[in-house]
């Protein structure tokens, strides 16, 4: 086993614990907002190692636990959306553009993992490493905007919320122009086969 290995292991588990100890959290106390956060970031961790499995096995295909994954996705943005018609969308304030934004991202990778879903087995094994690789980077950016919006104030409010993914997404993108097979004479990162 790799260093990798092991730490993602422990990165994997330990959102895991942090994603449901936020259901657990939100739930009761009608946390929308957490409830969002958590939901987002424990979707892409969950899909983040599916993509690996996919990778490994092959044919790669959907099973019953990938359209859970996606129902969770589902609960998480109907859930703060049928809260937020109840309440009015006005009362929330800033928090409409963060809930538009990380809705927005949410639901489009929830359709594209229902319309990959079918034809899982038709794409080359680095596709499943650069999903690995978004999914991943992505509930690390959803947990440091959780951390952010809990110890930084900021005017307006929805500054906390985007800044890490102002900052991370070009992270995100620069690993991803990394596995490009088509460039030669570019590092591969030990990710290829």
């Amino acid at each position: 086993m790799t260093t990798h290995n092991i730490s993602g292991s422990v990165y994997y588990w330990s959102m895991i614990v942090i994603g449901f100890t936020a259901f657990g959290i939100a739930i009761p106390k009608g946390n929308m907002f957490l409830l969002m956060i958590g939901g987002f970031s424990t979707y892409m961790t969950l899909t983040g190692v599916r993509f690996l499995t996919f990778r490994k096995n092959s044919p790669a295909r959907f099973r019953p636990i990938d359209f859970c994954f996606v129902v969770l996705g589902l609960i998480t943005l109907i859930v703060p959306t049928w809260y937020f018609t109840q309440i009015g969308w006005g009362r929330i304030g800033g928090f409409a553009i963060v809930f538009l934004v990380f809705g927005l991202f949410l639901l489009s990778m929830l359709v594209r993992d229902l319309k990959n879903s079918t034809k899982l087995s038709t794409y080359p094994k680095v596709w499943f490493l650069r999903m690995h690789i978004s999914r991943m980077m992505g509930a690390f950016i959803a947990t440091v905007t959780a951390f952010l919006v809990q110890n930084w104030q900021s005017d307006p409010v929805f500054i906390a919320w985007l800044l890490p993914t102002v900052i991370f997404t070009p992270v995100i993108i620069y690993f991803q122009k990394q596995l490009n097979p088509k460039k030669k004479n570019r590092p591969t990162l030990g990710l290829h086969e």
